[in-house]
């Protein structure tokens, strides 16, 4: 088997769609992809082509590819994503390996375009079910640094809406108060691990401005007095997992409160609210995915509101020198 290890350009979306879509047809993980919606991946900001891009093909075939995903606004650390597949029929090859040392690689000279003054870390997403992959990270020295818990609800029956605290108010998301929301969520994450602010153009790109986002069960706290934001649950659907499972399930991408607002009942009361409209609007199921150390007490937050544990995904990470 002769290999050909090229960068990838927005010539191979059609490709990559097809390669993904083999890679779940084995892995099951629940993510599907259209090819509108991997063009959308690779025009991300947090892209950097064709340095941070792989494409291994076998003939004419692509078999595997890989990504190279900055981390804006890096403080303290750059902890790089490194993402890709390889088709099933190619596995136990060595390709996944070089792979991942090539990534490693492009990984170096992407940091040092951006972050030259600050350490790496390279990180990889490992599903649950996906042993191979869990071995080749721990062969090549990454660990397991932290896990979060998919969770799902059924929207089967009616959702009560938890009552909200004296001085709040539930009103929905519209677009005039955009640029709020995103330094309301800049500012309840940043004590989250691992999260970076949010810019516009990343705000634009990966929160309210996807076609997935779904502004009618996305809901915003506000304080009565002030009127500013203190709380928000913004949620997203995806019409290609939704053409191949059957099931309209409602993604909650993000539930969040500042700080001074925390334990006054905010994330409960928005996740009831976006719960019942989600239910209104012909929604099956809701999911999301938590932190399992997260600093606030999300995990309850979200079993209170029926939501139960179907399973985790790890990030694994690697310091690696920038030289």
């Amino acid at each position: 088997m002769e290999l050909t290890w090229r960068p990838l350009s927005k010539a191979d979306i059609p490709a990559v769609t097809a390669l993904r879509a083999a890679v779940e047809a084995v892995d099951r993980t629940g993510h599907i992809v259209s090819e509108d919606d991997v063009a959308f991946e690779f025009a991300d900001s947090d892209l950097d082509f064709p340095e941070g891009s792989l494409g291994v093909l076998d003939g004419d075939e692509l078999v595997g590819y890989g990504l190279v995903r900055v981390r804006g606004n890096a403080v303290d650390v750059h902890r790089c994503h490194l993402e890709g597949a390889v088709r099933p029929s190619h596995r136990r090859t060595g390709i996944g390996g070089e792979l991942v040392q090539r990534l490693i690689a492009c990984a170096r000279v992407v940091h040092r375009s951006f972050y030259a003054d600050l350490p790496l870390v390279v990180q990889m997403l490992v599903r649950e079910k996906n042993e191979g992959h869990r071995a080749l990270a721990t062969a090549l020295g990454f660990t397991d640094d932290r896990r979060f818990y998919d969770m799902q609800v059924s929207l089967d029956a009616p959702v009560p809406v938890q009552p909200v605290d004296a001085g709040l108010a539930i009103v929905p998301y519209t677009r005039d108060r955009d640029e709020e929301v995103r330094l309301a969520r800049n500012d309840a994450f940043a004590d989250h691990w691992g999260t970076t602010a949010a810019s516009p153009e990343v705000w634009a790109e990966r929160y309210t401005g996807m076609k997935s986002f779904v502004a009618g069960t996305s809901f915003l706290m506000v304080d009565k007095d002030s009127g500013a934001v203190v709380g928000f649950v913004l949620c997203q659907h995806s019409e290609a997992e939704y053409a191949a499972s059957g099931v309209r399930e409602l993604w909650v991408a993000d539930v969040g409160t500042l700080r001074p607002y925390r334990g006054r009942g905010v994330a409960g009361a928005l996740l009831s609210c976006a719960l019942a409209a989600g239910r209104d609007a012909g929604f099956e199921r809701a999911a999301l995915s938590v932190d399992s150390a997260n600093s606030t007490p999300a995990l309850g937050v979200y079993e209170r509101a029926g939501y139960r544990v179907v399973g985790y995904w790890s990030d694994y990470g690697l310091p690696v020198s920038s030289g």
